[in-house]
């Protein structure tokens, strides 16, 4: 069974919730990176979603686009990324995502990268200018290599288009509570608890709620509605913020387990 599939049903039958983090590929280096994954792993993280860099990333805010421009200029590449993966799976069982843009993909080949990514350990893809109807053919052939597509819903998707998104989403659905890039300010309240009701009525798959979740409270609280929360802007931040520390591994372990709710 998928990775991320199998986490996920864990967490339900244990009454859990899921906290599932973002970071760049690559950053800020990947011997640094190795590790701080493996340290997520040990404190608990649901999963791991890793950045892939893009020139233009269009929902993204300042501090995830500073560290794809980074990443871009030290040469991190698409194939570079599935080697890095493959490696990273010889230390840990942690669910591994690649978020990124459709074109980055495309390019790389739509069978090539789906078969490359299962081949190095992926566990699936969230790809946020990839709506369902624009390429059936990668979802399809995704699901039968079984790689999770990881589809975005936010407050304004009518309730038609939810029903064509959930049908197709695998592993969870991320819900964007409010419109806007990545490092918001979080504003939260009734509409987003009768919005995951409205979209839990229509699918079994688990709802994480990301963009704007940024404090152990915030975690906590959004974690009442849905099955999860997902973090990136702040520990992108934090790991650049801390690059040139030799206990960068440990001290973002630390961080990030302070924000789990």
């Amino acid at each position: 069974m998928n990775r991320l599939i199998q986490r996920m049903e864990q967490l339900k039958k244990q009454g859990g919730k899921a906290f599932i983090a973002y970071i760049m590929a690559g950053e800020p280096s990947w011997e640094a990176l190795q590790e701080i994954v493996c340290e997520l792993e040990r404190i608990g993280v649901t999963a791991v979603e890793l950045g892939v860099p893009f020139s233009d990333p269009i929902a993204d805010g300042p501090v995830i686009q500073a560290a794809a421009n980074r990443a871009l200029a030290r040469g991190v590449t698409l194939s570079e990324i599935f080697e890095r993966v493959s490696e990273l799976r010889k230390l840990t069982k942690l669910p591994i995502l690649l978020m990124g843009y459709w074109n980055v993909f495309l390019q790389y080949g739509r069978e090539r990268c789906l078969q490359t990514a299962r081949s190095a350990g992926v566990d699936g893809f969230i790809i946020a200018d990839l709506p369902p109807e624009a390429d059936p053919e990668f979802f399809s052939l995704a699901a039968e290599k079984e790689l999770c597509t990881v589809l975005l819903a936010s407050e304004l998707t009518p309730e038609d288009r939810l029903k064509r998104i959930v049908a197709t989403a695998s592993g969870f659905l991320y819900y964007v509570p409010q419109l806007g890039i990545t490092g918001l300010e979080l504003t939260t309240g009734e509409a987003v608890e009768n919005r995951i009701r409205l979209i839990r009525a229509l699918t079994d798959t688990p709802i994480c709620i990301g963009i704007g979740v940024k404090t152990q409270e915030d975690a906590r609280r959004l974690s009442r509605y849905a099955e999860g929360v997902i973090v990136g802007t702040r520990i992108v931040e934090f790991i650049h913020r801390n690059a040139e520390r030799p206990d960068l591994p440990e001290v973002t372990a630390r961080f990030v387990a302070q924000l789990i709710p």
